[in-house]
């Protein structure tokens, strides 16, 4: 069964969304005893029929679906000082097929792109699915690419080679060394063939600012409006790609989920703020019905907006901006 999800998921488009989750519910029910005791807890609603896992779980509990297979333990930043979250990998192979094919959907000139990496302060920590998934995503392109850290020197170097050829590049970064690198190099010439992929994360280094202001921060800097971002976290084996408006695109394997932010039981409609829920078919090795901390709203069926975080929750993740 697990096999067959595995192979239906990384195949599966939008239209097959709910026949999947239903089977990938039924699945962890039997198979996760956290998840299930979760269910035993959660009050039968038509409304919200699957129930959303609180995503502190993560923290203080062994989330597994099935048996315990452990290949890796991807660790969550911890930077705000609380206890790290910890999603106990079982696959990591699915993992980067699914990573990689979420990137390849969003870019369609991968791997024949060049992916340069500034990701300093997480290229060093093994535990990071971040780095585990960008230095998966560079074994994979055909081109020269690679991690940049703090050598600025070289990556403006690089980015002049490699624009003034006339090739495309994907510049992928943290907020804060993307910012730091922009006001010493001020790079006007690499508009017209660089994206700028922003993965969030200020993490002490600069005051927290809404994606609006950073967006248009960076494109001043780098003189260029491809600035894109990506929504993923420790929790997920999915990510989200947002390549204009501040709107994320979800994969066929996410699908987002608005509830009031006091009432976990009450969806609210298309427009209209509060908690971010995700149901993330990849994990089908965890949990795939997570209740995160962010705040945002659904602008359709496939696309939301982050707005920020809920007060009095732990900043966490990689994208910690604000509205």
């Amino acid at each position: 069964m697990r096999d067959k999800l595995k192979k239906n998921v990384l195949t599966m488009t939008h239209h097959e969304f709910n026949t999947i989750c239903e089977e990938v519910y039924t699945y962890q029910v039997k198979n996760n005893p956290i998840y299930a005791q979760w269910n035993k807890l959660w009050p039968a609603t038509k409304q919200l029929p699957y129930p959303f896992l609180p995503i502190q779980f993560f923290k203080n509990f062994k989330i597994i679906s099935g048996k315990d297979s452990t290949q890796k333990i991807f660790e969550s930043s911890g930077t705000t000082g609380t206890q790290a979250s910890k999603h106990y990998m079982q696959d990591l192979v699915f993992y980067e097929q699914i990573a990689t094919k979420i990137f390849a959907n969003n870019y369609a000139e991968f791997p024949n792109v060049h992916l340069l990496a500034l990701l300093p302060g997480y290229h060093t920590n093994g535990s990071s699915s971040l780095v585990h998934m960008v230095n998966n995503l560079i074994d994979k392109t055909k081109v020269p690419s690679g991690f940049y850290l703090d050598n600025f020197e070289q990556l403006n170097q690089d980015l002049n080679t490699l624009l003034g050829s006339n090739t495309s590049v994907i510049l992928i970064g943290v907020s804060h060394a993307l910012l730091d690198f922009g006001a010493i190099y001020q790079p006007s010439d690499y508009a017209e063939k660089l994206t700028i992929i922003e993965t969030g994360g200020m993490k002490g280094k600069r005051p927290e600012k809404s994606k609006s202001a950073l967006h248009a921060e960076l494109s001043n800097l780098f003189k260029t409006n491809c600035i894109h971002s990506e929504y993923g976290m420790t929790e997920l084996q999915s990510q989200a790609y947002s390549k204009q408006n501040e709107i994320f695109d979800t994969p066929p394997s996410i699908r987002v989920v608005i509830t009031e932010i006091n009432d976990p039981l009450s969806i609210v409609g298309i427009g209209k703020r509060g908690r971010i829920n995700i149901i993330d078919l990849a994990n089908i090795d965890s949990c795939s019905f997570i209740a995160t901390d962010d705040l945002g709203m659904c602008i359709s069926e496939t696309q939301f907006l982050v707005l920020g975080r809920i007060e009095n929750t732990d900043l966490r993740g990689c994208n910690l901006l604000y509205h």
